[in-house]
This record gives C-alpha cells, structure tokens and sequence, in this order.
C-alpha cells in the first residue's frame, strides 16, 4: 500500500515539474519585448562623447554639420556607431529610426540611439548619445530629386552607379538576376553574378515623391 502511494505521489510531482517548465514560445517573445519597451526605467544610460571606447560613432552616411562642437546629421542621413560589447540590443528615440546596422535621421527634431546589455544579475547597462534639434535655418532642405537623378550607369563590368549621385538624397538598390534578389544603398552596387541584370534605383528625400528607374545590364561571364 505504501510503496503504490509513494508511485503515484513521484508520478504526480514529475508531471507539476514538467508542466512548469514548459513555455509557450509566443509568451515568452512578448515578455522579451515587453522588457525592451520599460528597460528604460530600469537602466542608467551613459551618454557617450565621439571618441569614446564604449559607444563610437564611426561615421555618416550623408552629409552633417558640426554646431557648437555638436554632430547634427541632416535629414535623410544615415549614422553608423558600433558598441564595445557584442551582445545586447539597440533602440532609438525621437528623430531617428534603426535601418539594420544603420541609422537614419528622419526628422528635424531630437534624438537618440541607446544600446542595452541585460546584467547577470538582473537589469541593464546601457551607453548611447543625444543628437539636439537641427536648429532652424542652419540646414534646409534640398531641392527634392528629379529623373535625372536616377539615371545609372555600368562601372567597371560589375558595378552599376548613379550618373548624378548627390549625397543629399537617400539611394536604395535592388538587384535581381536569375531569379535572386538582393539591396544596397549609396552611390553604387556591385553586380554579382554574371548574365543580365535587373536594377532599380529609387531616390527619396523627406517631403519629396521617391524617384525610380528600373534599367537592365549586362555582366559577361568572362569578365
């Protein structure tokens, strides 16, 4: 009589723990991103000057000004920072939004890109910088693009490139050859593979309808 209660007690136990540790994959992504979302009443964030080890700003992809010692990238412009620890996550604030590795300046006012690491011991640390407001007058818009602005050009054999590149303007790529697609942005894009070609290049610039050609090229296999 023992031995059958104390069977049937361990198979009972056995059955709690596993249940307990059984997760549905769905909670546990919102409950991850529920974190990113209040991580910031819970972490300090050390806002980083330019040269610093831990958060550096490696460049931009665009054209910025330099007020009062300030990095004011413009409108459309793309900032590029890297992280001294590997591991964690970024997110942003006010004028800017994450374009993958990238990020991109969308509005006049303030901004900032924050980068997270969870602690060990529970909570976070986190570095990142303050971008001010672009200040009125000190950077106007360009015109907006026209068509000629989309006109392309075959570069070296594998390389097709904007005829009238203006930094000014944001310049997305897509290529598609023998069924494969693939993106890039700035002045060019190389053209893997070998075959015809099939590009586009779409040209946008805040408050502007975006311009887009689609032409076709050539790489030959002996190239």
């Amino acid at each position: 009589m023992k031995k059958t209660f104390f069977k049937t007690l361990s198979v009972l136990m056995l059955v709690i723990f596993i249940s307990s540790c059984e997760t549905d994959d769905g909670t546990l992504d919102a409950i991850q991103e529920q974190s990113k979302e209040t991580i910031t009443d819970n972490a300090t964030t050390k806002m980083r000057p330019f040269e610093d080890p831990f958060f550096k700003i490696t460049g931009f992809d665009g054209p910025y000004d330099v007020i009062n010692g300030e990095y004011v990238p413009h409108i459309g412009t793309y900032v590029k920072v890297t992280a001294n620890n590997p591991f964690g996550f970024w997110k942003t604030t006010g004028c800017f939004k994450q374009v993958g590795s990238r990020f991109l300046r969308t509005n006049k006012e303030k901004g900032s890109i924050i980068h997270y690491v969870k602690r060990a011991e529970g909570g976070f640390n986190s570095v990142g910088r303050n971008f001010i407001a672009i200040p009125e007058g000190s950077t106007p818009l360009p015109p907006c693009p026209t068509s000629e602005h989309t006109k392309m050009r075959q570069s070296f054999s594998t390389y097709a490139a904007a005829s009238n590149y203006d930094e000014r303007y944001t310049y997305n790529w897509t290529v598609v050859n023998k069924g494969n697609t693939y993106h890039g942005t700035g002045s060019s894009i190389r053209l893997r593979g070998y075959g015809n070609f099939n590009v586009t290049l779409s040209i946008a610039q805040d408050g502007c309808t975006t311009q887009t050609r689609t032409q076709n090229f050539y790489v030959n296999i002996g190239r």
